[in-house]
């Protein structure tokens, strides 16, 4: 079986969320950000923060990596996270820019690639061991991808590229995204007399650089930084800002996810951010230290302790079992509360895994 029909074979679930009114204004905005309104805006329309968070993902915030290393980022990654929705996604985008299916499989099997260069080929590397990581890369693994002949800010943005479909892949297997109309396009008999018309309209050009926000004084800002000069930077502080600023979930049940997900990466920064936070939210460091150790405390309320063993889950995961999962945890949780939780589950996994850039630093 090849990689395309094993992805459209794996066990997936109906989507956990149901189909919202999506206001027209926000519509509008998401039809200028990503050119269509894809399928998914119906279902996570009432997180709007995760809605823009996901466009700004979409559009490529490259200005120094090359966008062709950069989307086969985005595929290994989300095969080597098995999500249907997102490796559907991408492997039809590739296929718009004239790639062959033999190409593709080839890739996600990683196997020896006669186009790629040396370089290419340490991104994908990186990519998948940020991606499994067990154990987590670290700063030695971001100097290397250096070395191998990528720029700083370059090498910075394909950490980002391999970070942020660790927010989109589990944003799509959590919820159980339905396939987008694109996926079964590219395969009918029509694609390849408007394949040309279609990548012309994509066509994608790398984006001019831009510094990192000022300021840059919420959660985690010293990641942030580190993509200065990317536009990525902006887009990372403004997916953790709406995160954090949404009042769906309280900040304290949110940065005991983001502590929680970082202790089960080896993500010292993460968890060193969260500590600072939940310390002035007057939790004591050996009560964090319990919550860390056994995922639960008489301190966390009925909601926290749902949440934070869940939070656990989402480091590593296979796609059936944490579907299940999810339906398990979504009983007596509104769709607002739902789509919250995963994501801040989705961004805090990107955050501990884009975290190695200032680990080499």
């Amino acid at each position: 079986m090849d990689a395309s029909a094993a992805a459209a074979n794996l066990e997936w679930g109906e989507c956990l969320v149901p189909l919202a009114p999506v206001p027209p204004a926000l519509q509008a905005e998401v039809r200028s950000a990503v050119g269509a309104v894809p399928g998914w805006l119906a279902r996570l329309a009432p997180s709007p923060w995760l809605v823009r968070a996901l466009c700004e993902i979409i559009k490529r915030p490259f200005a120094h990596a090359p966008l062709e290393v950069c989307d086969l980022v985005t595929l290994v990654v989300s095969q080597e996270n098995s999500c249907r929705y997102c490796y559907g996604v991408q492997r039809a985008v590739l296929k718009i820019f004239g790639q062959r299916d033999e190409h593709i499989d080839a890739l996600v099997r990683d196997a020896q690639v006669s186009q790629l260069t040396p370089a290419a080929r340490a991104a994908l590397d990186l990519a998948r061991r940020l991606t499994r990581a067990n154990p987590r890369p670290g700063g030695g693994d971001f100097e290397a991808l250096v070395r191998a002949g990528f720029s700083r800010p370059a090498a910075a943005e394909i950490v980002f590229a391999a970070a942020a479909n660790a927010l989109t892949n589990r944003v799509g297997t959590l919820l159980a995204l339905p396939p987008e109309p694109l996926v079964s396009f590219v395969a009918s008999p029509v694609f390849r007399f408007v394949r040309p018309l279609l990548a012309w309209r994509m066509r994608r050009r790398p984006r001019a650089p831009e510094p990192a926000p000022r300021p840059d004084d919420g959660p985690c800002a010293e990641v942030v930084a580190a993509l200065d000069g990317s536009p990525a930077a902006g887009v990372l502080r403004r997916a953790i800002d709406g995160a954090w600023a949404s009042d769906v979930l309280p900040r304290r049940t949110k940065t005991l996810m983001l502590a929680v997900i970082a202790r089960a990466l080896g993500c010292a920064h993460g968890e060193g951010e969260a500590r600072r936070f939940l310390t002035a939210e007057g939790l004591a460091p050996a009560e964090l230290d319990e919550i860390l150790t056994n995922l639960g405390s008489r301190r966390l309320d009925a909601r926290e302790a749902r949440l934070v063993p869940f939070a656990r889950e989402t480091a590593r995961y296979q796609p059936a079992a944490i579907q299940r999962r999810m339906r398990e945890l979504a009983r007596g949780l509104s769709p607002e509360e739902v789509l919250e939780a995963v994501g801040i589950a989705a961004l805090a996994n990107a955050i501990c895994r884009m975290s190695v850039v200032i680990d080499a630093c």
